[in-house]
């Protein structure tokens, strides 16, 4: 049987890394630049407030401190282009 997540979060629930994870996971990789099982495996050491923390200065723009979509690579408030899909 499997445990569901009172949280929401992937790390508890008793099958990750299930198939569906796995392919967003590798989805995310290649076009993101980002690991959904990573991110799940950080939070579930560390916490959601010190992955929040992490994530705020991952997606800072060096440019103007606004924020960097993970999807476009491209700071929202100055076009600063961290990277491209």
């Amino acid at each position: 049987m499997i445990k569901k997540s009172e949280s929401g979060f992937c790390y508890e629930c008793s099958k990750i890394p299930c198939k569906r994870l796995k392919d967003l996971d590798k989805r995310y990789r290649t076009k993101y630049h980002m690991s959904m099982l990573e991110n799940q495996e950080y939070i579930k050491k560390h916490g959601i407030k010190k992955f929040l923390e992490k994530e705020v200065e991952k997606w800072k723009c060096p440019k103007c401190g606004g924020i960097v979509t993970c999807h476009g690579g491209m700071c929202l408030s100055c076009g600063y282009v961290k990277f491209k899909n």
